[in-house]
């Protein structure tokens, strides 16, 4: 339960990227003169706020011999009112320096790989980027509202990559129509961590469904860059040319254990009905073995439990959609698998079994709630439906057979109240 809140609360924001830090090295300011631009990437890494990717910007002046890296992924929890801000999806990051062997080093030691990506810049192109990043760093610019797919590290780097290439990668990008959501891209890189990946798919609501571009894809650095391979940006006499002249990797240091990045999201609806189904079949031999007093109390306790956690899961749904900034929460037909009405039941399903109390009203709710979660079925089925099937296949099966269990597990000699 403890990790599948955690995925929830990853899409609030919560240290989406690798690199999310509380403090830099303090590293001298480069003078403005010929530089080196290498945009590095981190692949996958063992931790749950690892597992989106990073990257930076790693400017080389070849006049002054100095290094210095950017990137977009700093954060603070001593920040006044961090809670705050975190739970309303008004996150405050920014951007920030970094010794750029140091970074690489200590991420290679945490298990990832580096891909470092020279760019093929022109010496305006280059001078015009690295002018952008120190604006950007100033106390008045580096601050922004971090979104975990419309804002975040990534999305900044790669804009102000094309800002100084006068906007070629979005021209390349932005009209591409690919398969991908920001749902399938967040399954797809926690596959593996199944309770983080559970909580990332019930929190995210019908806007993460959306068909992506390949410029909106650039969200997760590994996208970036793939594609950024086959860009090709002008040259000073206007040619067209690649914009990466030169691309080596630097590999996880030696007994670390790199994290696999999986091709294509997986398909989770037969794997979460088959647990769903399970579930279900032990409501009903627990039912079956009624009226055995053990079986009642079991009966009892599941039902208790599990409608306890779906209505606490329904409040977190329900005020992150209407009253908080999780744009990506909005919208989300989970509400219906997951509802406030729940918590009734969680009090309700005991009393009936136990007692006999208030038994018309927990079958009520009961049926309520089996004919939502239906409702969500159908919803989910319809062409362009929001992509929680797999949720559904999950709670429907539980869900009907808690209400079987009541209608016919009662205690003898009970009445309905």
């Amino acid at each position: 339960m403890r990790r599948l809140i955690a995925g929830a609360l990853l899409l609030a924001g919560f240290a989406m990227r690798g690199n999310a830090q509380t403090t830099v090295l303090p590293v001298a300011t480069p003078q403005t003169g010929e530089v080196t631009v290498t945009l590095v990437t981190f692949a996958l890494g063992p931790e749950v706020f690892e597992r989106f990717g990073h990257n930076a910007l790693w400017f080389h002046d070849n006049t002054t011999g100095q290094d210095v890296a950017y990137h977009w992924g700093l954060f603070s929890f001593n920040e006044p009112n961090f809670l705050a801000r975190f739970l309303s999806g008004d996150n405050h990051y920014w951007m920030g320096r970094e010794d750029p062997r140091g970074l690489i080093d200590r991420e290679r030691r945490s298990g990832r790989t580096a891909t470092l990506q020279r760019l093929n810049l022109t010496p305006e192109q280059a001078h015009s980027l690295h002018e952008f990043v120190l604006w950007n760093e100033r106390p008045e610019n580096r601050f922004y509202r971090y979104d975990y797919f419309a804002d975040n590290c990534s999305t900044r780097l790669r804009d102000a990559i094309d800002r100084a290439v006068g906007g070629a990668i979005k021209r390349a990008t932005d009209t591409v129509h690919t398969a991908l959501s920001y749902r399938r891209e967040s399954i797809r890189l926690t596959d593996g961590d199944r309770p983080v990946q559970l909580g990332i798919d019930i929190a995210l609501g019908r806007p993460a469904d959306a068909p992506l571009t390949a410029w909106q894809s650039f969200f997760i650095p590994m996208r970036l860059r793939d594609a950024i391979r086959t860009v090709k940006i002008p040259d000073e006499n206007g040619a067209l040319v690649p914009l990466v002249a030169e691309e080596q990797q630097v590999a996880q240091a030696t007994g670390t254990t790199a994290i696999e990045e999986q091709g294509r999201a997986p398909r989770l609806a037969l794997r979460y009905f088959v647990l769903g189904v399970l579930l279900a079949l032990l409501v009903g031999s627990l039912t079956f073995l009624m009226p055995m007093r053990s079986a009642t109390w079991g009966l009892a306790f599941f039902g208790a439990g599990w409608s306890l956690i779906s209505g606490i899961l329904g409040v977190i749904l329900l005020l992150a959609w209407l009253f908080t900034k999780h744009v990506f929460w909005a919208g989300n037909e989970n509400v219906l698998l997951f509802t406030p009405l729940a918590l009734f039941l969680a009090a309700l399903y005991p009393a009936a079994l136990l007692s006999g109390k208030a038994v018309r009203a927990a079958q009520m709710i009961a049926g309520l709630l089996v004919v939502a979660a239906f409702v969500a079925a159908c919803l989910a089925l319809m062409p362009g439906g929001q992509e929680n099937r797999a949720i559904v296949a999950l709670m429907l099966p539980v869900q009907f057979a808690l209400y079987v269990g009541l209608r016919s597990a009662m205690p003898r000699g009970t009445r309905a109240a």
